[in-house]
């Protein structure tokens, strides 16, 4: 692409030389030198912009969304986080409702009613277990190993990790 690139502006300023000598009007060099200026100008902008967004660093600790997948890896539940500080993860029971209610799940009753708290701080999302029975685990997306989590203790968390609440697999996305 980069080769392209340059043989392009290679053939416009050859252009551009010719069309000088060449052409004996002053005004029809003015007006082909401006129009191969702006292309060119236009040119520059446009790969300039594509440099710049194939070098973006992907932000893998935004993490919009919560999915709660089943063993056949099918979204069961989802939850928008993208706006929210701190979520209860847990069951929802007559006197008090959780963000995240893992009811759905068929291993549900593993989870405690509060068994982990997501909270976001410092521009990055933190899973903490709540001293529950069956304890929190965490798959990290860049080593790919499965890690227990201390409880009380928080945990930096990103975008494509899994948290495992119990027997329970979420989906960080």
């Amino acid at each position: 692409m980069q080769m392209i690139n340059v043989l392009i502006a290679v053939i416009m300023t050859l252009l551009c030389i010719i069309a000088y000598y060449t052409i004996e009007y002053t005004y029809a060099r003015a007006l082909i030198i401006g129009v191969v200026i702006v292309l060119g100008t236009i040119c520059l902008i446009n790969i300039y912009i594509k440099f710049q967004a194939k070098n973006k660093p992907r932000d893998f600790s935004r993490i919009k969304t919560v999915e709660l997948v089943n063993e056949d890896n099918d979204i069961v539940s989802i939850w928008n986080i993208e706006d929210k500080t701190s979520l209860l993860i847990g069951k929802n029971t007559k006197d008090e409702k959780v963000n995240i209610d893992l009811n759905p799940s068929i291993y549900s009753n593993l989870v405690d009613d509060k068994h982990a708290v997501l909270n976001y701080a410092a521009g990055k999302w933190f899973v903490e277990d709540l001293s529950s029975e069956y304890g929190v685990r965490i798959k990290k997306r860049d080593d790919d190993i499965i890690y227990r989590l201390v409880n009380d203790t928080p945990c930096e968390i990103k975008c494509g990790d899994i948290l495992y609440i119990a027997k329970i697999k979420l989906l960080l996305k």
